[in-house]
């Protein structure tokens, strides 16, 4: 029978040294069972058969000196749902019928991060197969879309020309001109000032209730100051300004406004009291403005900042201010405005920043709803400064400015003459004194109208020195003023008694009973003797021409023509 005994290590190991190496194997577990002990002592292990492991196997490694070299890690810190490898250095991609669809972060070059709807910046050359048939880019004056062309054809696929996004002009925006015209270098200027030591009285100015206009000379500028209640400054051209229909009017106006402030109100533009386009800082609120004499009384149509069309230039970047630039006009500006009258054409209004043209807004007349009539009465007006306060003391500088015609201007309109009768000759005094021998000037109820004198002549009857002169600008006393034609915008006086003032243009000789001066009509129009009034006191500037002799009793006709444009 079988000894069965409690299992101990209290007995005495066989002699047999194969039962004895088996009994130095077996120690006892924690748990008192007999188990074989394990223990490695060389560099190799080799295992011929399988190996069942029950329990976790810990390995321990590190960077410095990883277990493996084969793969250094997979995904990145705790559990991944799907595991993914780091790919480095040089990588290259085929793609296959299917496009590629990225989510999460995408690094491009080590530099650069973007992720999700943002654009990718890539560098390097990157080929595109499968371009869209159409697609829309926005782009403005300030960053045109360059274009070329690998053939000269023009065709449906391989256009010349390449039309703007929202815009049915082949240009960007203020490359063409009011009618869509590309804008060349033949541009007609009808008024400039400078103000080179002076404005050479092209202005006149309207002071109320102690406001000033003082010019300053290294600036070449007028501070237009108001400093109380009622106060006004207003600065206005002595003439008005041609527009002729199907040519673009073209009217920029430098300044510096004083600081945008509650109860002043600051206004620049090509405007008078019934009509005109303007810049305004009402307050701290800045508009466009269109005025409107066309029903009869005074309308404006206002548009704030907020609602410009254009580039509200509000600072805030977005759809509405593509430039990202904020308008400050309290520091200098150069106002543009571009018109197509013609009673119902557009109107654009901007400013010039760095060079580029910026369209604010765009008054939109024909084909509105509601508009039966003109959007302005005239677009023959004045160019316009002006600053009022209801008691804050503010300043603004009035700059430069200039009016043009683009694409120039064909001379159009009424020519009409007037001269002395040969009946009625002018006896000049024999005291070497000038005496004005005939004078025009505007009808004082048709103050804007545009009159342009083209020539004039001189003629004495009697042998005798004659000198003569040629005034712009004058005033005289005496004589008749008689109305040119029911429709003329002119009246005259074959004898006004004498100068009261005046700015000479012109003088010259005659020698003798045979000789005669007529000036030639210019081969270019221009508008150096347009005649001009003072808006504020209602004078009208007269042309006139005088004469003075050594002689006695020496008879002298003269003679003016001109061109009625409106």
């Amino acid at each position: 029978m079988t000894d069965i005994r409690n299992t101990t290590t209290d007995y005495v190991h066989p002699t047999d040294p194969n039962l004895l190496n088996l009994h130095k194997a077996m120690q006892f577990d924690e748990a008192g069972k007999p188990v074989v002990r394990t223990l490695i002592n060389t560099s190799t292990i080799q295992i011929t058969g399988p190996v069942n492991i029950l329990s976790t196997v810990t390995v321990t490694s590190t960077p410095e000196n990883p277990v493996h070299t084969h793969i250094t890690e997979i995904g990145t810190s705790g559990i991944l749902t799907v595991p993914y490898m780091p790919v480095g250095g040089t990588i290259t991609a085929t793609q296959g019928t299917t496009p590629w669809v990225i989510t999460g972060t995408i690094a491009v070059n080590s530099t650069t991060v973007y992720q999700g709807t943002d654009p990718w910046t890539v560098y390097g050359t990157v080929e595109v197969n499968n371009f869209p048939t159409s697609y829309e880019v926005a782009n403005d004056e300030g960053n045109p879309l360059p274009v070329s062309k690998n053939t000269s054809t023009n065709s449906a696929t391989n256009p010349i020309f390449v039309e703007g996004v929202n815009n049915a002009s082949f240009f960007a925006p203020t490359q063409s001109d009011a009618f869509g015209r590309l804008r060349v270098s033949n541009p007609l200027t009808l008024f400039d000032t400078q103000n080179k030591y002076t404005d050479q009285g092209q202005f006149v100015s309207n002071l109320v209730n102690g406001g000033t206009c003082t010019y300053n000379q290294p600036s070449n500028t007028f501070l237009l100051s108001v400093s109380g209640s009622g106060s006004t400054v207003i600065r206005e051209t002595t003439k008005t300004f041609v527009y002729q229909p199907g040519k673009s009017l073209f009217v920029l106006n430098t300044f510096a406004m004083n600081t945008a402030t509650a109860g002043v109100t600051q206004r620049v533009g090509y405007y008078n009291t019934n009509n005109g386009i303007f810049f305004e800082a009402n307050g701290t609120t800045l508009n466009m403005v269109i005025r409107s004499y066309s029903s009869g009384s005074i309308v404006e149509t206002r548009k704030p900042q907020s609602e410009w069309n254009g580039d509200t230039l509000l600072g805030t970047g977005g759809p509405s201010n593509l430039s990202g630039i904020e308008l400050r006009p309290q520091l200098a500006q150069i106002f543009w405005c571009d018109i197509e009258w013609l009673g119902v054409g557009s109107v654009r209004v901007g400013f010039v920043i760095n060079g580029q043209f910026v369209v604010c807004h765009t008054f939109n007349h024909a084909n509105v709803l509601g508009n039966t009539t003109t959007y302005m009465g005239t677009a023959v007006l004045p160019v316009r400064y002006e600053i009022s306060t209801t008691g804050t003391a503010a300043s603004m500088r009035q700059i430069c400015s200039t009016v043009i015609s683009e694409g120039g201007y064909s001379p159009s309109g009424t020519p009409a003459g007037r001269g002395h009768e040969l009946a009625s000759p002018i006896v000049l005094p024999n005291d070497q004194s000038f005496k004005p021998l005939i004078s025009i000037r505007l009808k004082s109820t048709q103050p804007d109208a545009v009159v342009v004198p083209i020539d004039y002549s001189i003629v004495p009857v009697d042998q005798a020195v004659v000198k003569y002169k040629v005034y712009a600008k004058a005033v005289t006393t005496g004589g008749t003023w008689v109305s040119q034609s029911a429709t003329s915008s002119v009246e005259y006086n074959l004898n006004p008694t004498a100068i009261i003032s005046g700015e000479q243009t012109v003088s010259g000789f005659l020698i003798s009973n045979n000789q005669s001066i007529n000036t030639p009509q210019n081969e270019v129009f221009d508008f150096t003797d347009q005649l001009s009034r003072d808006p504020f006191t209602g004078t009208m500037y007269e042309y006139t021409i005088a004469a003075a002799t050594l002689g006695t009793n020496i008879d002298v006709y003269a003679s003016i023509n001109w061109q009625e444009i409106t």
